[in-house]
């Protein structure tokens, strides 16, 4: 496969360890030595402005993608050789996905989880024949990693697992894409959920089965409702826990501070569904989250 084209997600905290911030300067770099293009997230903050700035300064092409509607779109990181503006998320990540030959996932939160298991979904229905690459920098992921692996319609053909950025070509080198075979979900090519998720209801988002399509529809929802752009409950029906490394990979990224500690609340997990139901009524509402302060680092 000739991959000239990387997309890559990851976080943009100002906050994260410099374990992370060296992993995103380390991939900068080495696809800038590769000759490849560099697709990101547009913004200025956090690996995501790091990982931009290396790979242009080591002579790559870097394309950022940014919505102007969302709150980030405050933080373009200008001087790029190419940015490109969108109305909305969902724009923003179908385009990143179009223009990619593979994606990179580095260490990040809500969004970055969001885009990385948004194209393993439409993996799992047989949209496409491009890897996922998940770089696991000091175990960040390995909580993530071991949930997304137990998922029943989880295709492993997708996902490639390393621990360390050196290793990324060498992997994709050796790379066989999965034959797309034909979907009774085609004539939806690559849903997504971002208008379900913020139509106008009260009515709380309720996961009761860990799928790969259930993750990406409460992650999604999780990463809209950090950015305001709807205030209903978020719910996990936690059954013979189910969804528990998906919560002990929300608590890291809490730590690491990929995910700030308003964002912690915007959610509820529990093991029975009238106490769910219960959580998700004290939860729903607005949550003011400050993210310049309390996630870029302004």
């Amino acid at each position: 496969m000739n991959i000239n084209t990387i997309t890559v997600y990851l976080g943009s905290s100002g906050y994260c360890r410099d374990i992370f911030k060296d992993s995103a300067k380390e991939l900068g770099e080495a696809i800038a030595k590769a000759g490849k293009h560099l697709v990101y997230g547009g913004m200025d903050t956090g690996l995501m402005g790091i990982i931009a700035r290396t790979a242009q300064e080591g002579g790559a092409d870097v394309t950022g993608i940014i919505p102007m509607k969302l709150k980030d779109s405050e933080r373009i990181l200008h001087g790029l050789t190419e940015t490109i503006l969108v109305d909305e998320l969902w724009d923003r990540k179908k385009r990143m996905f179009q223009m990619a030959d593979a994606t990179i996932t580095l260490p990040g939160g809500f969004g970055t989880v969001d885009e990385a298991v948004e194209v393993l979904y439409w993996g799992a229905l047989h949209l496409h024949s491009k890897p996922v690459v998940i770089v696991n920098i000091d175990g960040y992921w390995d909580d993530l990693i071991a949930y997304i692996r137990s998922l029943p319609d989880f295709n492993p053909q997708y996902l490639l697992v390393i621990d360390s950025v050196d290793a990324i070509f060498s992997t994709l080198d050796k790379w066989q894409a999965p034959e797309i075979i034909p979907s009774t979900k085609a004539d939806k090519r690559f849903p997504h959920f971002e208008d379900e998720i913020c139509r106008r209801t009260n009515e709380p988002i309720m996961l009761t089965e860990a799928t790969i399509e259930n993750t990406y529809y409460g992650i999604c929802a999780l990463g809209l409702r950090q950015l305001g752009k709807h205030d209903r409950g978020i719910g996990f029906l936690n059954t013979d826990g189910q969804f528990d490394r998906l919560k002990n990979w929300i608590k890291s990224a809490g730590i690491e501070r990929f995910v700030t500690p308003k964002c912690l609340k915007l959610f509820a997990i529990e093991e029975n569904e009238a106490t769910l139901r219960q959580a998700l009524k004290d939860n729903a509402g607005h949550i003011e989250i400050d993210l310049h302060r309390d996630k870029w680092g302004d």
